[in-house]
């Protein structure tokens, strides 16, 4: 694990521009992504290649896994804020919506993929959902190896008070 001196001597970027990158990369993989996927196979309650009423209803889950995002987005970084180019956290969140969720953002992508299987009717987003969720399941424990090893009580004490998802 790298030590605090050897995270200083990283190179830095501004948090906005990493905001700016994370709602971009976010684009591509929880909407254009389930969208080619969706093209692959049929579409379960579609009527003349559009989604039915119960269909409409996924966009509600995209969009509360959407606005989870943006939240968890912005309370990362402040847009003046430098932070190190590393995957080593700097600091612990405990604040925003991790003070309701130790993973609010995989709640979030989970929310939209199944949004997105819900409103494309489509099996094959329904499955990419539930792979994507085998591997949360994977990031989250080794993630969570790291946070006590970088934090040691101060994680525990959050894993303590905090749900690992809701």
């Amino acid at each position: 694990m790298p030590t605090t001196s050897a995270l200083k001597n990283r190179p830095r970027v501004r948090g906005g521009a990493v905001v700016a990158f994370s709602f971009m990369s976010a684009y591509w993989v929880h909407v254009a992504v389930p969208l080619a996927l969706a093209r692959r196979g049929p579409r379960v309650g579609w009527v003349d290649r559009r989604p039915g009423t119960m269909n409409r209803i996924g966009l509600v889950s995209v969009a509360i896994g959407a606005v989870c995002l943006a939240w968890c987005y912005l309370t990362h970084y402040a847009p003046d804020e430098t932070v190190p180019v590393s995957l080593v956290p700097e600091r612990l969140l405990t604040t925003g919506p991790y003070r309701l969720s130790r993973n609010p953002i995989y709640l979030g992508e989970q929310a939209m993929w199944l949004g997105w299987s819900w409103f494309f009717g489509s099996p094959v987003v329904a499955g990419s959902a539930l792979g994507f969720a085998s591997f949360m399941r994977g990031a989250v424990r080794r993630e969570e190896k790291t946070l006590e090893t970088r934090f040691g009580d101060a994680w525990r004490e959050y894993a303590d008070r905090v749900p690992r998802w809701l």
